[in-house]
């Protein structure tokens, strides 16, 4: 119900046909040339089942046809379907076994699929072919990147910009790595070329950005970028513009109105869609580090800044011999690029709850809820989040737990930023956010970090969350 994940870092993808002016096949191929055209130009629009429908039509006629399979292998991608489209990456290259494009596509797909080792060795195949290929380089930054390889990944970026240097899509992902590196002053200046991307968000507002200058005695309106998660990480700084004498008003999504609003350094709370107070200057959340330029070393100990509302309709029960209330919550939502990276099995959930010392609490929201039914674990994982419909509510549950396990999700957020014990459970490709160079999150003062030290293994992360447990439990037992 209210999980948002990051934005995915798409590679950059090599479509053929397009703009192709003249036959490629013989003289009697024009009709196929112009459908091979109409077929791209549908796929760039992002007509993807018009597209995905054209290319196999298309393959009927050219069954062996590089530059078809290669596109086919882009939007099945585009559209989710990974298997198929690391088949066709494929079998493009059988067909042309030394194009670097069609290498480096075939590691965006293989990047996608989680596969990330086979992806970054095409990656690397694609720019030994060609040491020019500045999209080569951007999409082996990425790869390695995910891999955990930031040094690496910077120089393949730096790369990629001594040979494009205009490229703002580059310039954004080498500013997530430097943050991710912990260079956060440097990586968080570098990271508002972002707001030169086609796709970012840019806000409709008359009025001017802050720049950073005094703000005292000025009405500044901050708004939401990129989702729930980074409203509950960086409106912390909102407490750093009031004591500078401005009066903070915070745009944000309508579940997160009513925890805001009892926040004493905001002023005014607005949820999207509302009629928008009077404000003299604008600045998204998430420039807020730069702008405001924040000690982040002194950030581990600060104190919390977001609490529960005082009233709660959430009440969760004890259990006499239980020593631990956790909670847990262990999927994305559904339909998202990162959904199959970030989520955990709820295997390694049901398996946490069969200790008798613990009271295990779902908070989880939206279909992941029915997996509690489905297996079976209604007398083990006690379901509260169905009961929850926005963030104060919780927080209201948060604030009765002694722990919160979660992956990747604005819950996680919400609880450290409460002050709650968090564990988070993060995937080998964590998100910048968690601040991968230490294994406390240092954005927050009680979040711990689990990250998985291979793609996709799971079994290892809840391993070290069991020792930890019974350390937890053992520490219990001496005092």
């Amino acid at each position: 119900m209210y999980g948002t994940p990051p934005i995915d870092a798409p590679g950059h993808d090599s479509l053929a046909g397009e703009n192709a002016p003249t036959p490629l096949f013989g003289d009697d191929t024009q009709s196929f040339v112009q459908q091979m055209r109409l077929a791209a130009q549908a796929h760039r629009a992002g007509r993807l089942d018009e597209a995905i429908g054209a290319y196999l039509r298309l393959l009927a006629v050219q069954p062996h046809h590089a530059e078809l399979h290669n596109n086919l292998g882009v939007a099945l991608r585009l559209a989710g379907k990974l298997d198929a489209s690391v088949c066709h990456h494929r079998l493009s290259l059988a067909a042309e076994p030394d194009n670097p494009a069609l290498h480096s596509n075939l590691g965006n797909a293989l990047r996608a699929a989680n596969r990330l080792d086979e992806a970054a060795t095409h990656h690397f195949r694609s720019i030994s072919l060609n040491r020019t290929y500045a999209e080569g380089f951007f999409n082996l930054g990425l790869c390695l990147r995910d891999l955990g390889r930031v040094e690496e990944s910077i120089g393949c970026f730096t790369r990629s910009l001594v040979l494009d240097p205009d490229n703002p899509r580059v310039k954004t992902e080498h500013a997530i790595a430097l943050l991710m590196r912990g260079e956060m002053e440097a990586g968080f200046a570098a990271y508002e070329v972002r707001k030169q991307l086609a796709d970012w968000p840019r806000p409709d507002f008359s009025k001017p950005a802050w720049l950073g200058g005094p703000i005292g005695g000025r009405r500044i309106l901050l708004y939401p970028e990129q989702g729930l998660s980074d409203v509950l990480l960086f409106v912390r700084f909102a407490r750093e513009l009031k004591r500078r004498g401005a009066i903070v008003i915070v745009l944000c999504q309508a579940l997160l109105k009513d925890l805001l609003a009892g926040v004493d350094y905001i002023d005014e709370v607005v949820a999207e869609g509302e009629l928008l107070p009077a404000f003299d200057v604008h600045a998204s959340l998430v420039s807020l580090p730069h702008l405001c330029h924040v000690d982040f070393e002194a950030l581990p100990g600060e104190p919390a800044w977001l609490q529960a509302p005082p009233a709660s309709r959430i009440r969760l029960g004890h259990v006499e011999r239980a020593k631990l209330r956790v909670g847990v919550y262990w999927a994305a939502m559904p339909g998202q690029a990162q959904d199959r990276r970030r989520s955990a099995p709820f295997s390694e959930i049901m398996a946490l709850a069969g200790d008798p010392e613990l009271l295990v609490f779902s908070l989880q929201g939206g279909v992941a809820q029915k997996e509690i039914e489905r297996l079976g674990a209604g007398g083990l994982v006690h379901d509260v989040g169905r009961g929850i419909f926005d963030f104060a509510e919780a927080a209201t549950a948060l604030a009765q737990l002694d722990l919160l396990i979660s992956i990747d999700a604005p819950i996680s957020h919400l609880a450290a930023a409460m002050g709650v014990r968090t564990w988070v459970l993060l995937p080998q490709a964590a998100d910048w956010r968690w601040r991968l160079r230490s294994r406390s999150g240092s954005w927050h003062r009680t979040a711990r970090l689990f990250v998985q030290p291979r793609a996709g293994d799971w079994g290892a992360v809840f391993a070290s969350v069991r020792r930890e447990l019974a350390t937890i439990k053992q520490q219990q037992a001496a005092a």
